[in-house]
């Protein structure tokens, strides 16, 4: 970056700080939550900010006062990876649909556009995103195909297409990193070997975790000529640097191993190991010093790699490794999911200062507090602690309070006295919780020691629910047996084997008078008497979730293709809601209080052109659809939840967020 220029990005002037409201789609009134991040975290050339790609778009940090002050590219979503040219003037990101595009930083404004060829599009998410020395190329390998493309960053041209002589595709994602020569005339990129295509399925995709990326190709930009094939690695390579002289080419391993190559005739030259064993970020500095990165959540580990010396503290030169377009001493951000935290090194730092921050786990049940001033959500995230999120669903900028409970899956609940309920599982156990000023254990059940069965897979609880009048916990194993527990009389009511495998969902009706259980995969689901356990309908056509209306007498059960309001007393459906295409398979159901109102969410689905997930409001006696709510979350929605008076309407998504909309317009009061 020039540094006669000032570094000025078009930062959005907003009215306020309350990143609750920015950038929201249509009828909503607030985001909870900022959208899960994807770990590729990024300083601005100017050091005083840093970028960080989530689920609903790029957000802006203060770099001192580590708060948002911006929020872009948020049409689509689904950002997995940003990167800043080296001269500072452009920044790439990568959206859901694999379209990547180049913004102008000072103006805010997308200059170009580039995308993956048709057939490549289901295999669309990138992994790395490298503009070249010059800035004036942008490469970007996948995470799970081989291509690589090079383009144009100004006019959106492509230059290049390397290793599109296959159609093979691996799983699970992948990094893959890139790295172009000094003079820009190479690039090279990992790339699986052959003797991976054996692994294939009928698909053509690649289904193994070893060995995935254990091999680096490089090419000459202008000739497209491949100049070698290093096959000689072990392990997974986790990252590339040339020296600043371009005549060596250097990788980090995921064992920890650094190896070094001579780019005049790719020979090996030197083999580093024993520095650690953690995947290691090679990086030269400009004077030619070869480093190695370690990164811990505490802990910041640099190896001269040559030297064989150890550091255990963040230094100037280090920030190299940041990017070109860094100046040295800037600070180095990462993040931390157990709890939600950024942590970040400064020069000199020996432990890294840690700061909060909302981009959350996976809602997927929410509920309303009685007076509707709480708004309860029970949490998915992979290894995080955080379980539960409360949120003050009056003044949405408060922050909001974090729970952390043992095992997972938890379901929240409210009781009709007001009391909030979280009901989850926890290996052979089923777990309830009151949640208040402090977390209350009230009740567990455990698998009983005489049903267990010596299949390889360990025998583990499935889905749980609360009955909090009647004091019952309904449990489901992994092996399709039922069991419904007295709290009280410390006695177990009924025990069925319910279904034929994992046992997904269950449901107490609010009177408590029945229960719902739903196969984890294929057509059966089943309505129960919760007082004698005899089974009433079987539905024999698989039910994506289902939903009690308030007086217990209806059931919604989404269908895939549509929503069929089915009826307790008749035993017949007396509704069937066709659904838009863009609304198949719709995993989030909620009546209304008043059991006028039906709201559904549904998952996100490729090839049908969509941006963003609608979510739906129905009128449960004609099935008229009242309005369809759009341009909200860019991928499944996971749950919806009414307030107590019916006026919002709260959506969860894949994406890490809660849309509050405003249902005041198309109800009545």
């Amino acid at each position: 970056m020039a540094k006669s220029k000032k570094w000025d990005p078009a930062l959005s002037k907003h009215e306020n700080d309350d990143f609750t409201t920015w950038e929201l789609p249509k009828g909503t009134i607030a985001r909870l939550g900022q959208g899960r991040i994807h770990k590729n975290i990024t300083p601005s050339p100017d050091g005083k900010y840093f970028l960080v790609p989530s689920d609903i778009g790029v957000w802006w940090y203060d770099m001192n006062t580590m708060t948002p002050v911006d929020l872009w590219d948020t049409d689509r979503g689904y950002i997995s990876t940003v990167s800043f040219s080296p001269n500072g003037k452009w920044l790439a990101t990568d959206d859901g649909d694999g379209l990547v595009k180049v913004w102008d930083v000072h103006k805010r404004v997308c200059i170009s556009q580039m995308e993956r060829d048709e057939d490549e599009k289901p295999y669309n998410s990138a992994s790395k995103l490298v503009f070249s020395n010059d800035s004036k190329h942008l490469a970007v390998s996948s995470r799970r195909d081989y291509i690589l493309y090079i383009w144009n960053v100004e006019t959106g041209e492509r230059t290049a297409k390397f290793h599109d002589n296959t159609n093979y595709r691996w799983w699970p994602f992948l990094l893959r990193p890139i790295a172009f020569s000094p003079d820009d005339s190479l690039v090279a990129c990992t790339m699986p070997d052959e003797s991976l295509f054996a692994y294939a399925d009928r698909s053509n995709t690649i289904r193994t975790d070893q060995h995935s990326s254990n091999y680096i190709a490089v090419w000459n930009i202008k000739t497209g000529e491949q100049l070698t094939c290093i096959s000689d690695l072990p392990d997974f390579v986790y990252s590339l640097s040339f020296s600043p002289s371009g005549d060596f080419l250097a990788s980090g391993g995921r064992d920890g191993t650094v190896r070094v190559w001579s780019v005049e005739n790719w020979e090996l030259q030197h083999t580093y190991q024993n520095y650690g064993t953690e995947r290691k970020q090679v990086f030269y500095t400009s004077e030619g010093v070869l480093y190695g990165l370690e990164m811990f959540d505490d802990e910041f580990v640099v190896w001269d790699i040559v030297k064989g010396e150890k550091f255990n503290c963040y230094r100037e030169e280090y920030s190299v490794f940041q990017g070109q377009h860094v100046p040295k001493g800037t600070p180095y951000v990462s993040e931390a999911e157990r709890p939600p935290e950024f942590i970040k090194w400064t020069t000199g730092d020996t432990k890294p200062s840690l700061c909060a921050n909302l981009h959350t786990g996976v809602p997927f049940s929410l509920v309303f507090s009685s007076d509707g001033k709480t708004l309860a959500g029970g949490y998915w995230s992979i290894d995080a602690k955080v379980m539960l999120w409360l949120w003050d669903a009056k003044q949405h900028s408060s922050p909001p309070t974090a729970i952390n409970l043992p095992g997972g899956d938890y379901n929240v609940s409210v009781s009709s006295d007001g009391r909030i309920f979280a009901t989850g599982r926890d290996g052979e156990a089923a777990k309830v919780w009151e949640i208040g000023n402090t977390e209350t254990l009230v009740a567990t059940y455990t698998l009983p020691e005489q049903d267990r069965t010596d299949t390889e897979q360990e025998r583990q609880v499935s889905t749980a629910a609360f009955a909090h009048k009647k004091n019952l916990i309904a449990c489901g194993d992994s092996d399709g047996m039922l069991y419904v527990w007295d709290v009280e009389q410390q006695r177990l009511r009924h025990k069925h084997k319910a279904h034929d495998g994992w046992i997904k969902n269950l449901m107490f009706s609010p009177d408590e008078k029945f229960l719902f259980s739903v196969r984890s995969t294929g057509p059966v689901a089943y309505l129960w008497y919760v007082e004698s356990g005899e089974q009433i309908e079987s539905f024999p056509v698989k039910c994506e979730f289902i939903a009690f209306s308030p007086c217990s007498t209806l059931i919604a059960i989404g269908m895939g293709r549509d929503i069929q309001i089915w009826c307790i007393e008749q035993g017949e459906t007396i509704l069937n809601i066709p659904l838009p295409r863009e609304s198949w398979m719709p995993f989030a159901l909620s009546f209304s209080p008043c059991g006028k109102y039906l709201a559904s969410g549904a998952w996100w689905k490729r090839g049908f052109g969509m941006k963003k997930c609608p979510v739906h409001l129905w009128d449960v006696a004609s099935g008229e659809n009242i309005v369809a709510f759009r341009g909200g979350h860019p991928s499944d929605v996971q749950c919806v939840a009414f307030s107590p008076d019916g006026k919002i309407l709260a959506s969860g998504g894949y994406d890490g967020t809660i849309l509050l909309w405003d249902l005041k317009p198309y109800i009545n009061s």
